[in-house]
């Protein structure tokens, strides 16, 4: 039962640990913003879906921001965060 359990435990933080590493991060200037649709498009094209509980309100175009994203299987672009450049 020991051995199970060390082994459940080691595999639930691979699984962590995986599901974290493929964050990815771009940076540039917004050039549209859909409220509608919940998407954000930067200078180079690249459209994020923005996160449900986001106000997208708060973003203006030209705005230089930070969007942390995962990408779907489908290719889209889910923003986990999305913060001013610094």
């Amino acid at each position: 039962m020991r051995k199970l359990m060390i082994a459940a435990s080691a595999a639930a933080m691979l699984a962590a640990s995986t599901v974290a590493g493929y964050a990815a991060e771009a940076k540039g200037a917004i050039t549209a913003i859909d409220p509608a649709a919940g998407t954000v498009t930067l200078a180079d094209g690249q459209v994020f879906k923005l996160p449900a509980e986001f106000d997208a309100a708060t973003l203006q175009v030209g705005q230089e921001v930070t969007i942390t994203y995962e990408q779907g299987a489908d290719g889209s672009m889910e923003a986990s965060a999305v913060a001013p450049a610094s």
